[in-house]
């Protein structure tokens, strides 16, 4: 999405939720945000991602020409939102097994899918459901990822 303004706009947004630019404090940890930004693919070597080829995009979320870039990546979260996930392209590419009802399967402990060294959690595994769940699931599939990654881990489940 395009940069919210730094103030909203009190007669266009009411009575709905204002849209105006809003920073956390997780926001002022040294994270460096980006608008309007779609990713194109992931890049990699020897099935380990190395970088992500991005492009900006206007505000119909189309790309616009010539402003192709790379950020180099080592490992990707995807933060879906409150949307279930599309049944194409990554989800089938993976070759992931599907719940019931569309979801990426994995179990509640480890939040393995069915991929070798893929996991998913939140509204990926569960659907939508309340951001609450999400939190809950995501630090505990860190837990996961990182007890994969280090073979023990200190993080909290």
């Amino acid at each position: 999405m395009t940069k919210p303004p730094e103030k909203e706009n009190k007669l266009l947004t009411w009575p709905n939720w204002p849209m105006k630019l809003r920073t956390s404090s997780s926001h002022e940890e040294g994270a460096e945000r980006d608008f309007a930004v779609n990713t194109v693919s992931f890049d990699g070597e020897d099935g380990k991602v190395t970088s992500l080829t991005c492009v900006r995009v206007d505000e119909k979320f189309q790309p616009i020409p010539g402003t192709e870039f790379k950020l180099r990546a080592d490992l990707v979260f995807l933060a879906m939102g409150f949307v279930s996930p599309v049944q194409d392209d990554m989800v089938k590419d993976l070759g992931a097994k599907l719940d019931a009802r569309g979801n990426v399967a994995a179990d509640t402990v480890a939040y393995k899918t069915s991929v070798e060294k893929v996991f998913a959690c939140g509204d990926m595994r569960r659907g939508q459901s309340l951001v609450v769940w999400a939190i809950r699931e995501g630090r505990q599939a860190a837990h996961s990822v990182d007890k994969h990654l280090m073979g023990t881990t200190t993080l909290p489940r």
